[in-house]
């Protein structure tokens, strides 16, 4: 018999253990690969507002208003004063707000679609729209697309701003044996206008879309427009805006069961843009004085006359930036909601320096979705430029009876004037909005509201020799917003 050391019985004994062990493990479960995110439903009917700016291209221009000729002097009379110059400026496009609707098909990420949408091009009789095909892949709850099709824009004629001058003032008698001096010269009314285009065009871009709910998405979207036809002041041809889209999805929210809980205060925040809808203030002024007048050379000559003021009255055109606060109470009976609401804005134009109102809502819950119509009293602080006035340079005096100088004193120079309204306006506010929820305490939407603000009378005009411009009457404005609401009961 073959005796094996101590050490290989039991290396042996532990390789024939081996196969017990294994025996008693359990068997290995087979483990699933991680399974993907799955995308957001986007297809179906959406409508929504957008609010944003032209980045490059806003077509504002300037313009300078030239003095009124040269000054002849006399040979020893006081030198004419001249006329002021000043930089007229008109505005450009610069920020909007609008309306985009359309429809999506979805196939698994792929969605494909038809959207159309309209702003204001400025003046809000001023249109930019587009009808574009969207082509984007979704993942979870981001969308990513790209849009393109064709754009249109209507531009209405229109007055852009007005060049006055004052006269300049006549020159001084000269004294026995003296000549008098030059007058001052002026500037007389330039009028700048516009003609109108209707024109078609091209337009293309991309976006990023974010669902917050199933019901609500927002999101950013960067588009260029570009179209042929004249060049026209204040309107670029081709520009690039960039906005912010707030979007309902109308087919989830009709889904959800019951209507949202609206009852109890809230408290919120907007932001938007202000179109005038009436010419009661000027948008843009400049002013320049007139130059007084030279003295006489010799005692009997005469002063020169004093040059004529130059000013600028520019339209107000450009929609105003806008943002405040709002706060109310609602009560509900099922899916009507009433209630009160107060807000306080304060835009970036000084036609509204700030604008308030306090009205009723009445509206219709469907799903997370509140419909509704708001009406009643409204406040404007109007603080804007409701005359402009260029004066007319004064007349040199008379030169002496003796030689030694100096002679007549110069004229003044006129005096350019801008009188703003400074006035409290109480009129009404009505439109409507719609709401979603956010969460059981957030809500987000959009707001459309109409002022009526009636005149508040005319700003007192300057007295004194010259030429004016005044603004026309009533204050009324449409406001485009955004709203974002917390409520305190949930």
């Amino acid at each position: 018999m073959i005796r094996l050391p101590a050490c290989a019985v039991g290396i042996l004994g532990m390789l024939a253990a081996e196969p017990v062990r294994a025996a008693d493990l359990p068997a290995p479960v087979a483990v699933a690969p991680a399974a993907l995110p799955v995308p957001q439903d986007w297809s179906g009917f959406t409508i929504g507002s957008h609010f944003g700016g032209v980045a490059a291209g806003r077509g504002a221009r300037g313009l300078v208003g030239s003095d009124g000729g040269s000054v002849v002097p006399t040979l020893f009379g006081g030198r004419g004063g001249r006329t002021g110059i000043v930089p007229g400026r008109i505005e450009g496009r610069t920020v909007f707000q609008g309306l985009h609707a359309g429809y999506n098909g979805q196939w698994g990420a792929a969605v494909a679609g038809l959207e159309a949408d309209v702003a204001s091009l400025g003046p809000l009789d001023d249109v930019l729209g587009s009808v574009r095909g969207r082509l984007g892949l979704a993942t979870d709850r981001v969308l990513v697309y790209g849009t393109a099709g064709l754009a249109l824009r209507s531009v209405r004629p229109l007055v852009l701003g007005t060049f006055l001058g004052g006269d300049g003032g006549a020159g001084g008698n000269g004294g026995p044996g003296g000549s008098g001096g030059a007058g001052g010269n002026g500037f007389g009314t330039l009028t700048v206008a516009r003609g109108g285009t209707d024109g078609v065009g091209v337009v293309g871009g991309g976006g990023v879309e974010v669902k917050l709910t199933p019901q609500l998405s927002t999101g950013l979207e960067a588009l260029y427009y570009s179209f042929d036809g004249p060049r026209l002041a204040g309107v670029p041809r081709d520009f690039l805006t960039l906005r912010g889209r707030l979007t309902i999805h109308p087919g989830a929210a009709l889904a959800a069961t019951g209507p949202a809980g609206w009852s109890g205060a809230y408290l919120g925040g907007h932001l938007g843009a202000l179109h005038v809808l009436s010419n009661g203030s000027f948008g843009t002024t400049a002013l320049a004085n007139g130059e007084a007048g030279g003295a006489g050379t010799r005692g009997i000559d005469g002063g020169g006359g004093g040059g004529g003021a130059v000013a600028f009255a520019g339209a107000a055109r450009s929609p105003a930036i806008l943002g405040g606060l709002h706060l109310g109470y609602n009560w509900q009976k099922a899916a009507l909601v009433y209630g009160a609401e107060g807000d306080v804005s304060f835009p970036d134009a000084a036609s509204h320096r700030a604008l308030g109102s306090i009205r009723g809502r009445l509206g219709w819950s469907a799903g997370p979705v509140l419909l509704y119509g708001t009406a009643g009293v409204a406040f404007a602080r109007d603080e804007g430029v409701r005359v402009v006035f260029a004066g007319q340079g004064g007349t040199g005096g008379d030169g002496g009876t003796g030689l030694a100088g100096p002679g007549g004193a110069g004229g003044a120079g006129g005096a350019a004037l801008a009188v703003r309204n400074r006035a409290t306006e109480v009129g009404f506010v009505l439109g409507g909005g719609l709401e979603t929820r956010l969460s059981d305490r957030i809500s987000a939407g959009a707001e459309a509201l109409y002022y009526g603000l009636p005149d508040s009378g005319l700003a007192p005009v300057p007295g004194g020799s010259g030429r004016l411009v005044v603004a026309g009457r009533g204050n009324d404005a449409l406001v485009l917003r955004t709203r974002l609401t917390v409520s305190f009961q949930p």
